[in-house]
């Protein structure tokens, strides 16, 4: 075992626990270079799987309790009891992401099954930036639902553990799309991914061997447990929202059929193109609703505010709350899909030039349509393209956390040198190791101790 996040956490176990690990899992973060806040919607993304990682080096153990010691977040042991509901931790706390892993895998257990189980004690390393958009919340989910599998010897098929991880994942209270955990757990190396939902499927899409992709750290961090937290299920729920009033568009055009996301409009009885999902979207939907102006157009109040609630958002804010932005969000939502489509034809021409036009259009997008953007983020995109990227956008859920970036491979270092030195650099990137290239990177995996 050459790794030296592995052996960081092997040795830590030994440390901790006095006996050796029995078997570590590396599970990856990931960079998306298109197409946010599209999974949820049913419409694909286009992630990569990134060399930085979580590893947990793991042993099992009598009775029921799992033992965790997370090296990132101090040397203490955290522990709890395997069962169908596990109590959470406060909200945010890293130990909530373990839980959601291995209730995850429990749910999908018959009783008898679950009745089974036993722990395992555990040490987790990890060098993905938490809170920066790389997922590295869904790589401890999978890592740990991974863990769990392995201590019982069990398999699970990795689009079926994907699926499992996304719902999973909900128990922290984010109603996210299934994006993180798929790529996590079906990326390649040279690669990054095309991920269409619902079902869930998976294409590898060649990265060009001449560009690299630099990712460039904010220092403004999206808190799971705070406002970012609610700003997106708030998004989410204006999507639902949104999907509720186009299906009133259409019944009013003779369409008899409902749906739940804009994606199943691609599929049957609709065969929309996504240009015309994108022109429905568009065409059907005012930028800005009232909530009264929602209940009206939906007939029935009860249906808003189960869509609130079922998006951890409580019922009923009234006039005087929060505006619902149903056609900005969907807006960006429906051009954003059209903009992963257009890229894998991009990518497999290697125009890098136009790839990164879509770069830019989908961080204006996501600035100004679905507004998850900040001004370190804006400011980091401005400087990457005076300093040489031919594309950059933020990337994950936003509202901090770090931009993306496609460079020619042989102008790397003067592309760092331009930014870390760049007068404009905002004030909150402290250090220089805040700008770092990465590597499309292989999907989790189970790795002996040596």
């Amino acid at each position: 075992m050459s790794d030296s996040l592995l052996e960081r956490a092997a040795d830590e176990f030994r440390r901790q626990y006095g006996i050796p690990a029995a078997f570590c899992v590396r599970a990856p973060g990931r960079v998306n270079l298109l197409g946010e806040h599209t999974d949820y919607n049913g419409l694909p993304v286009l992630p990569m799987a990134i060399d930085r990682c979580i590893a947990i080096a793991a042993r099992p153990r009598d009775g029921r309790r799992v033992r965790a010691v997370g090296l990132d977040w101090g040397h203490e042991i955290e522990s709890f009891e395997l069962a169908p509901a596990i109590p959470k931790h406060p909200q945010g706390h890293w130990m909530n992401y373990i839980k959601a892993g291995m209730q995850g895998i429990l749910a999908k257990l018959c009783p008898d099954e679950r009745e089974g189980m036993t722990g395992c004690d555990m040490v987790i390393a990890g060098n993905i930036p938490a809170e920066a958009g790389l997922s590295s919340s869904s790589a401890l989910v999978v890592a740990s639902a991974m863990t769990l599998l392995h201590v019982h010897h069990r398999t699970v098929g990795r689009l079926t553990l994907a699926e499992w991880m996304a719902e999973a994942e909900w128990y922290v209270g984010t109603r996210g799309g299934g994006m993180d955990q798929a790529v996590c757990l079906l990326g390649q190396p040279d690669h990054a991914l095309q991920i269409d939902f619902f079902p869930l499927r998976a294409q590898p899409v060649s990265w060009p061997k001449e560009y690299a992709v630099v990712l460039c750290d904010s220092g403004v961090r999206a808190k799971k447990s705070e406002s970012a937290l609610r700003a997106y299920n708030f998004r989410s729920a204006e999507c639902r929202l949104a999907a509720r009033l186009l299906n009133q568009a259409l019944a009013r055009n003779g369409w008899e059929s409902q749906f739940q996301r804009l994606g199943d409009l691609l599929r049957p009885p609709f065969h929309f193109s996504y240009t015309e999902i994108r022109d429905l979207a568009e065409s059907a939907l005012r930028d800005t609703y009232r909530y009264s102006e929602l209940v009206q157009a939906l007939g029935e109040e009860s249906r808003v505010i189960e869509i609130l609630r079922d998006c951890s958002i409580p019922g009923d804010p009234g006039d005087s709350g929060p505006r619902f932005h149903c056609g900005k969000r969907y807006r960006h939502v429906a051009r954003e899909a059209l903009r992963v489509v257009k890229s894998r034809e991009l990518l497999d021409r290697g125009e890098m030039e136009a790839f990164g036009e879509l770069m830019l259009e989908g961080h204006a997008s996501a600035r100004d349509d679905f507004e998850i953007s900040c001004p370190p983020l804006d400011q980091l995109v401005r400087i990457a393209m005076e300093s040489g990227a031919v594309g950059a956008r933020l990337t994950g859920a936003g509202f901090g956390g770090c931009t993306v970036n496609v460079v020619r491979r042989d102008q790397v270092k003067e592309f760092l040198a331009a930014v870390r030195s760049h007068p404009g650099l905002p004030p909150s990137i402290t250090h220089p190791g805040m700008i770092f290239p990465v590597n499309a990177a292989p999907a989790a995996a189970y790795y002996p101790i040596s």
